[in-house]
């Protein structure tokens, strides 16, 4: 690890591939029984140079009945859990650039990529940074897939913020949390995207990366596959909670 103004490096992404000391897929439990692990299989994954790249040409992963498994298709968490202390903010950061292929990135529920910071086990608490080709977004939910009770999940634009309609190159995307104040704030380019004010700050998180649909099962039939697919690049993860 590096440090540069308080920042921490959390991997260098030296390649060839993600360490899996540092990295490891997600896995999410199914109402039936077992886990379902959101790996697309036709991703490929290009990791060296300080970057980490992800493309999926067309869709593939899907689910018919339990809309977790049907939304991420692409999921990979740290394997290092940071600790948020109870009188400072912490923010965690990536460089990120997303480009759609095929479909619409004026519509991110058709497709999207994402820089997060989550707690699974204890608050079901997820922040991220995501976006489209042309769409910067914020993400903040409470989960419920596990029992929580009033689950939420908002996706936020800040519309006077303007990014010239490109996420296709590389943009800081900040995410601070502060314990204290209990305040979350999103931030690419130094741009405040998305706050959210008396919202429930975790005690610890992870980072991780994301390829998303977030189109909702209908009449038993998942909606997320339409030909389309997404590419996305994240470099620079770094940490600073002190």
């Amino acid at each position: 690890m590096s440090a540069q103004d308080g920042f921490v490096t959390y991997d260098e992404l030296d390649g060839p591939g993600l360490d899996p000391a540092r990295w490891s897929p997600a896995r999410l439990p199914l109402p039936t029984g077992g886990d379902h692990i959101p790996l697309d299989p036709g991703a490929e994954l290009t990791v060296g140079a300080g970057e980490v790249r992800v493309t999926i040409p067309r869709f593939s992963l899907a689910h018919d009945s339990f809309q977790p498994a049907d939304s991420p298709k692409y999921l990979v968490f740290s394997t290092g859990e940071f600790e948020l202390l109870p009188d400072r903010p912490a923010t965690f950061a990536a460089d990120m650039a997303v480009e759609n292929i095929g479909g619409a990135p004026e519509d991110y529920r058709r497709g999207m990529a994402a820089f997060h910071v989550f707690d699974f086990e204890a608050s079901k608490r997820v922040f991220a940074v995501c976006g489209t080709s042309t769409r910067v977004l914020a993400l903040h939910e409470l989960l419920g897939s596990w029992g929580t009770a009033d689950p939420f999940y908002h996706v936020v634009e800040s519309p006077y913020e303007d990014f010239d309609d490109d996420f296709t190159r590389l943009r800081a995307c900040e995410i601070t949390l502060d314990r204290k104040s209990s305040t979350a704030t999103w931030l690419v380019d130094g741009h405040t995207v998305y706050q959210a004010g008396g919202t429930f700050i975790p005690e610890r998180v992870r980072i991780g990366i994301g390829i998303w649909t977030q189109l909702p099962i209908r009449d038993g039939r998942s909606r997320s596959l339409g030909g389309q697919g997404l590419s996305a690049r994240w470099r620079g993860f770094r940490v600073r909670t002190t």
